[in-house]
């Protein structure tokens, strides 16, 4: 069986001591747990995530805390996408170090990040981002970025569109339903024209959005 590269390599890091994978394995863990037991998470659709290969992976941005869970209950690793002004907090910028967040500068066109995402799928792995690029966004109406559209047309890698619900309180419960893969690959460029991405960008929308039950009734 062909060993699976490591995240440090990936990153020209230098290799994870065995206590950094300790750190990894138990924070994993005791979030996961803690999520299941708090939110009492319900998963739909992991046959949908490619069991190989790379792919980029897409779903609405509820809020800071209960983003994790696409990550945590994702049956494939994800190296997703962040805001750079998440690493000014120290507790922050190590969680980001042990799951391999890549660091984005908002605003400006940040390079080493986009070396880096294309790195992770080069090296036939999971990208997550949310086209959001804030939370709420669908509820506040922003305009939906096209940077996921953009590194699935890049590399010719599937869309996997993730929707996470939230029930009103009290106690909340989280859905996440890991939606059929979308494929672009037709539309493969090194530089994608406008129209194209934002067409990409709203058909993954809707699905997302379907999949969050997004203008919808409360599950029961």
């Amino acid at each position: 069986m062909k060993k699976e590269k490591t995240s440090s390599k990936k990153f020209d890091k230098p290799e994870d001591s065995l206590f950094t994978k300790f750190q990894r394995r138990f924070i994993w863990g005791a979030l996961k747990g803690l999520y299941k037991v708090i939110y009492r998470i319900k998963v739909e659709g992991e046959e949908n995530v490619p069991k190989d290969g790379a792919f980029v992976i897409c779903g609405n941005h509820i809020d800071f805390i209960k983003v994790p869970v696409i990550v945590l209950y994702s049956p494939r690793k994800i190296n997703f996408i962040a805001k750079a002004e998440l690493f000014k907090n120290p507790f922050l910028k190590r969680l980001g170090e042990l799951f391999d967040v890549i660091p984005v500068k908002r605003g400006k066109q940040d390079v080493d990040s986009m070396k880096k995402s294309l790195k992770v799928l080069n090296n036939g792995e999971g990208l997550g981002l949310f086209p959001e690029g804030t939370t709420r966004g669908l509820e506040k109406g922003v305009k939906v970025k096209n940077g996921a559209a953009f590194m699935a047309l890049r590399t010719g890698k599937p869309i996997v569109p993730v929707g996470v619900e939230v029930t009103k309180r009290p106690f909340p419960k989280i859905i996440v339903r890991y939606g059929k893969v979308l494929d672009y690959s037709k539309y493969q460029s090194r530089t994608p024209e406008k129209e194209v991405l934002d067409k990409v960008t709203g058909e993954m929308m809707e699905v997302i959005k379907d999949l969050a039950n997004f203008d919808k009734s409360d599950i029961m």
